[in-house]
């Protein structure tokens, strides 16, 4: 699965000045519900929230990837974040975040939520391109090195 299949650069936010995790969500769920046109931005934010309280989605390397899963979408969407500064993101090595994939899926499907989780986890092991990433000054210069960063691992 190729991320940048997923989403465009309408949906990517550069350097959230959000200032904590709780707030970043907030702020990409609002994204994710104009981008894609989702009505139902309160069952979309429990959903990730609920979620988020099991366990934290930071996954290390600062990186951290909020998901969640709902009835009544009937597509999976993604949108993603940089947080140049670094934000405390519970994350499982106590390091700060910097960057973040928020997936929101149809409850019905295990699939695609899947595949996506795993080419995250696949491309941003690569520190090049985590780096790039959070140094890209645009959503059209972070969709452009997260193609990049796909053509070498996909």
């Amino acid at each position: 699965m190729r991320l940048s299949e997923r989403f465009t650069d309408k949906c990517i936010i550069i350097d959230s000045q959000k200032p904590n995790k709780r707030e970043i969500i907030e702020e990409m769920v609002n994204l994710l519900c104009q981008a894609y046109e989702i009505e139902n931005r309160s069952g979309v934010l429990k959903a990730v929230l609920g979620r988020e309280e099991k366990m934290s989605t930071g996954i290390g390397c600062g990186l951290a990837v909020p998901h969640g899963k709902v009835d009544f979408l009937d597509k999976m969407c993604v949108v993603a974040c940089s947080v140049k500064r670094g934000i405390d993101f519970e994350a499982i090595d106590k390091e700060s975040v910097y960057l973040l994939f928020l997936i929101v899926s149809p409850a019905n499907t295990t699939g695609p939520h899947i595949r996506a989780l795993s080419a995250i986890s696949r491309i941003m092991a690569d520190a090049d391109i985590r780096k790039s990433l959070i140094a890209s000054n645009s959503p059209v210069e972070f969709y452009a090195n997260l193609k990049i960063g796909e053509e070498k691992y996909t």
